[in-house]
């Protein structure tokens, strides 16, 4: 017989009445005045200026100063971290996760704050741009990691902006606040401000902070390969693109720093040399200077072209000018490289859009063939070319794209500077199985793939994309990924239901099932994986009262009643999957889930009255005839596990001094004792390892016990424990205080348990 409860038809989410993208109270975007395309530097900027202007300290009159000023700190606050601002544009404000709101003085936000925001040769770094460019990005960086309170910090300031000039082009200079980005801070280990490190060595800068200390100190870490010419050695250096700095005792040349940093900029492009013409005057008379500089563009150029300027930045675009553009592709020639990447005959291409720029906009591109050897390069001017621009749907100019073998390809939607388009092209040329889509596309095929919506103003869809590719590289062609540009095709999403971005979906014929995971590559995997060979059932009417229903009383089912809008549940979702994993090695407890949405009756007939509603019908009862809910505020795989093991009877005996001088003592087999405490966090976090590991050691002829060391405290003492938890393994007969196990994961502590005895043992039943 179906159980069935009759209740006021209104579905809670556990506090969350959902609502697509509208909020309960002001739009925060709206609150700062800035677009929601906007980046961190834009809300900081934004922010200042508010804070500058509203603060309560300028407006003691208005007896609301202090509540505006609460909710544009509230706004700021979720915006400039990426995390937050996912979860604020996914679901708007969560009321119960307010926190009371503080402010700083006036002072503070005229003077102090974001004090490097007008410094366009500086990048301030928030941990997703941390992770995007200074971890994975190959280049150098010299990073000022400062709080906004201290005054050794402010003094800096002056000398890092005069600094980053006469370093730009050379390598990245960056800052990071460590106020705003304190997680940040802690995992580079950083314990006073200000902290100079330089990447990728994350070396800490000790000398003195001078703008020429901090120049030579850079100097001296990169690897500067400038050639000494003499009138013998130059021949060898005839047939290759090359730069020649000639200088002699008047000093008019570029100076030895300039030299180096010229060096560092062309690197891969041409060969830098230097002569000194004081040494031989004949050979630079011949060639016509003894002071300046010329350059050979290439091989070909037997013919020197000389340039003006002392500084490396003037110098350097000089010799790009002069360096040949990647050829200009025409729409039949895209379709003959298009054709060839399809058959897998061609390298990948870079192309660069443009609509008509002047060539000295274009310096840059001429960079990158140095940088991305392996990709070939070219441009086209979609002025000429409009239809292949249209084509492929380029409404922005100019714009990146990377053309790969099999023929996918992927835009770019970063910083256009040389170093980042590399870092995209390699990236994305390796993720052969990530595409574009475009409304062509759709309907998709029945084949599994998993599509990303996305819009390019969105921080967290920019921190997602380079994990696709990652995952991407996993998966293979297996579960292909593509992406969508929703500012681009704002129908095509409409029409799929987006309202929210980054909204990732697996479609796999009629099923769609929503990603909600951690923006991570192995989250993304582990997310496809679990969906391409289930670790949790998914019933319907008919499976559910199969399966549970008739459920057997050796067997527990743990059920998650949900709905797919719900904010929460899809939160759950994830957990819900890793939950299965660490409880798959008990082969009485199967985990299922069912969709309210879909199956309403059900849900009603259950009496499932708010989502997510996690509920456990436990051992020792038959069907449907026994049933606990799960209450708890956290839903995290590790504190459901936690809950989930108070249903099932532990193999672990609880020990005084006298049954472990007894048991232990006295066996004549290997006993692993867990010391802990009731108030020990750490304790209570551990037990259920300890108790799924128990089970498994069982079979190899192990016995498990616990002694609470609060009540026990003596014995714990004389055995010297004092620390917990404290797991040690005791052999047989053992008389000393045995051996102590340091490792915390029920499969660790099997595996170290196991090399140091093994037994044959009968094989044991579960309980």
């Amino acid at each position: 017989m179906k159980f069935q409860i009759s209740f006021t038809n209104l579905l809670l989410c556990w506090g969350l009445i959902w609502m697509p993208i509208t909020f309960g109270s002001e739009d925060y975007y709206e609150l700062l005045g800035v677009n929601k395309d906007a980046n961190n530097r834009d809300i900081r900027k934004a922010f200042k200026k508010l804070a500058v202007s509203m603060h309560p300290d300028k407006n003691k009159d208005d007896k609301d100063a202090h509540d505006k000023f609460v909710k544009i700190a509230r706004a700021y606050e979720t915006l400039k971290d990426p995390d937050l601002r996912k979860h604020y544009d996914l679901y708007g404000e969560d009321n119960q996760n307010k926190r009371q709101q503080s402010y700083q003085s006036w002072n503070y936000y005229r003077d102090n704050f974001g004090i490097y925001d007008d410094d366009p040769e500086i990048v301030t770094l928030n941990r997703a741009e941390f992770e995007q460019t200074v971890e994975t990005g190959g280049d150098v960086w010299f990073i000022n990691f400062y709080s906004a309170m201290c005054s050794h910090c402010h003094q800096l300031a002056p000398t890092w902006r005069k600094f980053a000039q006469r370093m730009q082009g050379v390598i990245r200079v960056g800052a990071v606040n460590c106020e705003d980005d304190w997680v940040l801070c802690r995992n580079e280990n950083i314990g006073s401000y200000p902290s100079l490190l330089y990447y990728p060595d994350k070396e800490k800068f000790r000398g003195d902070r001078s703008e020429d200390d901090l120049v030579k100190y850079i100097l001296n870490k990169l690897d500067i390969d400038i050639k000494q010419v003499t009138p013998s050695s130059w021949p060898s250096y005839e047939n290759i693109p090359r730069l020649l700095f000639f200088s002699d005792f008047s000093g008019d040349g570029p100076s030895e720093e300039t030299r180096s940093k010229v060096s560092i900029m062309l690197e891969g492009l041409m060969t830098v040399a230097h002569v000194e013409c004081e040494k031989y005057d004949s050979f630079c008379e011949a060639m016509g200077a003894s002071s300046g500089t010329a350059v050979w563009p290439t091989k070909e150029d037997s013919h020197p072209v000389f340039l003006g300027g002392l500084e490396a930045q003037e110098i350097v675009n000089q010799v790009l000018y002069h360096l040949p553009e990647p050829p200009i592709i025409t729409l039949k020639d895209f379709e003959d490289l298009h054709e060839k990447l399809q058959d897998g005959a061609s390298e990948p291409w870079l192309l660069y859009f443009h609509m008509g720029e002047p060539e000295s906009a274009r310096l840059d591109l001429r960079k990158l063939p140095a940088k991305l050897p392996g990709i070939r390069i070219g441009r086209v001017n979609c002025g000429q070319s409009h239809q292949l621009c249209s084509n492929l749907h380029i409404h922005r100019y100019p714009v990146y794209g990377v053309f790969k073998l099999g023929g996918t390809y992927e835009l770019y939607h970063g910083r256009s500077l040389a170093s980042d388009v590399a870092h995209f092209a390699r990236q994305s040329s390796r993720a052969q199985h990530v595409t574009t889509l475009t409304p062509d596309e759709f309907p998709l095929s029945s084949s599994p793939m998993l599509v990303d919506f996305f819009a390019p103003w969105c921080p967290p869809c920019m921190r997602l994309l380079p994990e696709l590719r990652l995952a991407s590289q996993t998966l293979g062609s297996s579960v292909p990924v593509g992406t969508v540009d929703c500012t681009v095709h704002a129908g095509l999403c409409r029409q799929m239901g987006v309202n929210s971005y980054p909204t990732t979906r697996l479609y796999n014929g009629s099923n769609v099932n929503l990603f909600t995971g951690e923006h991570r590559a192995s989250s993304i995997v582990e997310f496809l994986e679990d969906l391409m060979s289930p670790v949790v059932q998914e019933l319907d009417p008919d499976s559910f009262y199969e399966i549970v229903g008739k459920k057997k009383e050796e067997e527990m089912m743990l059920v998650d009643y949900f709905a797919p809008w719900c904010g929460p549940c899809q939160q759950l979702a994830p957990q819900w999957r890793k939950l299965a994993k660490m409880l798959s090695d008990l082969s009485m407890v199967k985990l299922a889930s069912v969709n309210c949405e879909k199956y309403s009756d059900l849900c009603l007939q259950q009496g499932v009255r708010s989502y997510p509603s996690i509920r456990v019908y436990p051992l020792g009862s038959k069907g449907l005839s026994q049933v606990a809910l799960y209450s708890g505020y956290h839903r995290d795989a590790l504190t459901l596990r936690q809950w989930v093991m108070n249903f099932i009877p532990s193999l672990v005996e609880n020990l005084n001094e006298d049954t472990f001088n007894r048991m232990v003592r006295g066996s004549s087999k290997p006993w692993l004792v867990d010391f802990y405490a009731p108030w020990c966090g750490h304790c209570t976090v551990f037990a259920p390892e300890f108790d799924l590991a128990s089970r498994k050691l069982e079979k190899l002829g192990v016995h498990s016990g616990k002694i609470d060391c609060q009540e026990h405290r003596t014995f714990c003492q004389l055995l010297g424990v004092n620390a917990y938890p404290t797991v040690r393994l005791f052999l047989p007969n053992e008389r000393g205080r045995g051996i102590d196990i340091s490792n915390r994961s029920a499969d660790d502590l099997v595996q170290v348990v196991a090399s140091l005895w093994t037994t044959e043992a009968p094989e044991h039943d579960e309980l």
